[in-house]
């Protein structure tokens, strides 16, 4: 199911998100889709400390069209133990 969100939206995804390449930040699909996402594993962490996370919150509000849960995305850094910015 999830590489069939990915793949049928891959012409509207650019090459990188928010300086993190797409197929790294494929690995968090998994802790940001579905009612009850699992916790993000170690190598999703150790790829969401490479993205701008000012840019991250920024992009909120397009992450549903993605079939990736918003509130779940921004619980990730918190989850990672990643500091974030006031407000996001």
């Amino acid at each position: 199911m999830t590489v069939q969100i990915v793949t049928s939206n891959a012409a509207e995804i650019p090459e990188t998100i928010c300086k993190v390449p797409i197929n790294e930040l494929v690995i968090c699909l998994p802790a940001v889709m579905g009612k009850k996402p699992p916790k993000p594993t170690p190598d999703c962490c150790t790829v969401l400390r490479k993205a701008d996370t000012q840019c991250m919150c920024n992009q909120k509000s397009e992450l549903g069209k993605f079939g990736i849960s918003p509130a779940a995305a921004m619980n990730l850094p918190k989850q990672c133990e990643i500091d974030v910015p006031r407000g996001c």
